[in-house]
């Protein structure tokens, strides 16, 4: 009520429509902002996960190409192979 009040009284009877009019304008304009930084984000968001399902389905495909690698650790002998013997212990020096 105080500020209906005082805009009567600042603007006057006929600058009171003009008022609201860009009143109006302005809130409009910054809801148009709002709602075309969210679709903005939106968009930045998708791209990102676009690129990642990207590489993820390259990364897959790229393992099922490749042929399985052979374990770093070799078997175990099964007796028929024969076993390296460690080199003789040497003697320390003498002084």
């Amino acid at each position: 009520m105080v500020i209906m009040l005082f805009a009567l009284l600042f603007f006057g009877s006929k600058g009171i429509p003009d008022l609201a009019r860009t009143l109006g304008r302005t809130m409009r304009q910054v809801r148009d902002a709002s709602n075309e930084v969210q679709r903005e984000i939106q968009r930045g968001a998708n791209d990102v996960t676009r690129a990642v399902q990207d590489q993820r389905r390259t990364f897959q495909q790229s393992l099922e190409m490749e042929p399985p690698k052979q374990p770093a650790i070799p078997p175990p002998p099964t007796g028929e192979e024969e076993v390296p013997k460690p080199p003789p212990p040497t003697e320390p020096p003498t002084a």
